[in-house]
């Protein structure tokens, strides 16, 4: 069994692809139904289909894609769902940092695997922050994520947004591939895998 992205505890998943190998005569259909009957209510199949034998939902993804949700002041409805913020951020600021993500970069520097990554390399192919009803939403695709990355990323982009660093002291971090000394890793809670894409998508 392979599934296409590791997500840490406490984060959420709302398109995670996984693969298995089974000799059952089911169809995906009738699968689909009975593991929705014997998971727990925090994990849902949605649907099923047959793939080639060597596929592998891990190593054959093109890019994935997640979010991360920041509430500004306390909220019982997405208490577990979102990192709560005391004020509001400098939107425009935060966006300002996004833009140096893109393309292919060395993410040693937001990687809590630090030294020990062998590869930090990550192509960004989108990278935004957006207003929501709520507060602030952060949405980052790549090709692949190392240790924390996106978290990382997201903690200290807020750090920017409240004043306590800017950009281009953000754009340097990246660039020396040493962790910044205000570097923060935002909260399992707000994260969330949003797609999976393959070839042909």
């Amino acid at each position: 069994m392979a599934a296409a992205s590791r997500t840490d505890a406490g984060a959420h998943a709302r398109a995670q692809v996984v693969n298995t190998y089974t000799r059952s005569p089911m169809s995906p259909e009738t699968m689909v139904r009975g593991l929705n009957a014997l998971l727990p209510e925090d994990v849902a199949v949605k649907e099923a289909c047959e793939v080639a034998f060597d596929f592998n939902a891990r190593w054959n993804a093109r890019s994935r894609r997640y979010s991360y949700k920041i509430v500004v002041g306390p909220s019982a409805l997405w208490r577990g769902r979102a990192w709560s913020v005391r004020r509001p951020l400098a939107l425009s600021v935060m966006k300002e940092a996004s833009r140096v993500i893109l393309g292919l970069k060395d993410f040693r520097a937001f990687s809590t695997s630090g030294r020990e990554c062998e590869n930090c390399l990550c192509a960004v192919t989108e990278c935004e922050w957006k207003e929501w009803a709520e507060g602030y939403l952060f949405e980052i695709e790549a090709d692949r994520f190392v240790r924390h990355m996106i978290r990382t990323l997201a903690g200290t982009m807020v750090r920017t947004g409240e004043g306590k660093m800017n950009a281009g002291e953000f754009s340097v971090a990246l660039l020396s591939r040493v962790r910044p000394r205000l570097a923060v890793t935002a909260p399992a809670k707000g994260l969330c895998l949003e797609a999976v894409k393959y070839d042909g998508q």
